[in-house]
């Protein structure tokens, strides 16, 4: 599975979840079911956090050890688990316990990325303290490394606090940092030069505040694609930044960033800009070709100015 490969947040009902947490008379087949449903459901919420964390708690009593029916269960979700011997699962997961995560974490983390389990319990550490060194608090980082079990494959710490630090200096605290990464976990790989330009574009051009940049996926998306979305809401009277000293927290009618960035092109066309795909697809080749000759018009004159020096 590549890098990054998902991304989305865990829902979970409160109907099944009070079935499988408080109903001691279900069948196993009934538990089988209700327990793949809440452990390997992908989708996560970020303000159901408080209530995600109630909803473990009260599991652990349930899973808190590691049976054959959770093994079961998660190499029907992941096959290729099924060449791990109990005993290597047993001792993967126990690592992991011993270092704070729950059984539900674990076997979301280890469905997502397989090859967790093929690591000793020193290089499972390892990862995990990598990842304690950018401070985010446990809790914390145990959402962030289940909802994007890829993250552990990270082994150069010095790299990686590094890009953290310097995600820290343009979005003021490490909570934020960690925001970022559950919205765009791909900021690990992108270098600084390229971030850098996008916060430039959405904070001096855009004029919008970290708070709003931080609960969106915006730097996920490629730079041109981003400005050639914004260009193109600004011609069509839709978006119009904020006043320099404008109060933040006042009111506009422009979409928030989420909106403008989190979606398909065929959404933004549709339903932000409310004009066909072709129409916006038309529109980005043409301003493609407008930046274009900007861009060779600049040149020529700078050539031109060299020469006449």
């Amino acid at each position: 599975m590549p890098l990054f490969a998902f991304r989305g947040e865990w829902q979970l009902e409160e109907e099944d979840n009070s079935c499988l947490l408080f109903s001691s008379q279900i069948s196993e087949i009934t538990f089988s079911k209700m327990l793949r449903k809440l452990l390997f459901n992908t989708q996560v919420v970020l303000k159901q956090q408080p209530k995600l964390h109630h909803i473990q708690h009260l599991a652990a009593a349930k899973i808190l050890q590691l049976e054959q029916i959770h093994i079961d269960e998660a190499v029907k979700l992941e096959p290729t688990l099924s060449i791990f011997t109990p005993e290597i699962w047993r001792r993967a997961h126990q690592t992991f316990q011993n270092h704070g995560l729950e059984t539900v974490n674990f076997l979301r983390i280890v469905t997502g990325n397989p090859a967790v389990l093929k690591r000793t319990p020193e290089k499972i550490i390892n990862s995990l303290e990598i990842w304690r060194a950018c401070q985010f608090g446990e809790n914390l980082l145990h959402l962030l490394l289940t909802k994007y079990p890829e993250l552990l494959d990270i082994s150069d710490s010095h790299q990686l606090l590094s890009h953290i630090g310097f995600l820290k200096s343009r979005v003021s605290t490490s909570k934020n940092v960690w925001k970022l990464l559950m919205n765009s976990p791909d900021l690990i790989a992108q270098p600084e030069e390229i971030v850098e330009e996008k916060l430039n574009f959405l904070i001096e051009v855009m004029r919008i505040e970290v708070p709003e940049i931080v609960k969106s996926a915006a730097l996920t998306l490629p730079f041109e694609e981003m400005r050639c979305r914004h260009e193109f809401l600004v011609r069509l009277g839709l978006f119009k930044p904020r006043p320099q000293k404008a109060d933040p927290n006042e009111p506009t009618s422009n979409h928030k960033l989420y909106q403008i960035t989190d979606t398909s092109e065929k959404s933004f066309a549709t339903k932000i800009c409310h004009v066909t795909l072709t129409e916006y697809e038309a529109f980005k080749e043409l301003y493609a070709k407008e930046l274009e000759r900007k861009s060779r018009k600049a040149k020529e004159e700078e050539d031109l100015s060299d020469e006449d020096e």
